[in-house]
């Protein structure tokens, strides 16, 4: 068995896998975007997004990775520039990214709003995913589990199913998994995998 525990539904997932999503989001009250430039560095900014998206569509939008950038065409933006593979990969001082607005959730590996010229807006925010990860932790102890690949995506996550047990651990870099816990890890890039 194969487990994928990020928050966007795969497409095309395998016959033999499961999603069970590790967290789970909601949109926070948040103030309208201004005509301008957009930075995205998840989909769920978008997703969240209270207000119609469709006087933006024609603005630039600077977003990592190649499923985001997919997903933001798909949308309908027409301006998508993809700036590398991680938000450490945007560099808004060494290229004119500004004046923009980065539209987030609570939980970043990059605060773009600490810029000149970055207007910041919340979207959304996460928490654990109760359900979804009760059901992984229970799995866990199954001996019909024994040999089953987990792919995990968020440090939060790890921590709750890190118990020790006889899986293969997939993690992205804003994981640290503790090596006792685990019969193997692997890093892994989201955008290589479903994410």
């Amino acid at each position: 068995m194969v487990i994928y525990t990020q928050i966007t539904k795969p497409e095309d997932l395998p016959e033999e896998a499961l999603w069970l999503p590790g967290l789970q989001t909601e949109s926070v009250k948040h103030r309208k975007a201004w005509k301008q430039p957009l930075l995205v560095t998840h989909i769920d900014s978008i997703k969240h997004y209270d207000y119609d998206i469709t006087e933006l569509l024609n603005e630039k939008i600077y977003c990592v990775g190649p499923k985001t950038y997919d997903r933001l065409v798909a949308m309908g933006f027409t301006k998508v520039e993809m700036h590398g593979l991680v938000a450490g990969d945007i560099k808004i001082n060494s290229h004119p990214l500004t004046p923009c607005t980065w539209l987030h959730g609570d939980k970043f590996a990059k605060d773009f709003g600490k810029y000149a010229g970055v207007t910041d807006i919340q979207t959304y925010k996460s928490s654990v995913n109760k359900e979804s990860l009760q059901k992984i932790a229970t799995m866990q102890n199954q001996s019909l589990y024994r040999n089953s690949s987990l792919y995990i995506y968020s440090p939060t996550v790890l921590e709750v199913l890190q118990t020790g047990c006889t899986w293969k651990l997939f993690h992205t870099e804003s994981c640290t998994p503790n090596p006792d816990k685990w019969s193997q890890i692997k890093s892994f890039y989201p955008g290589s995998e479903f994410d």
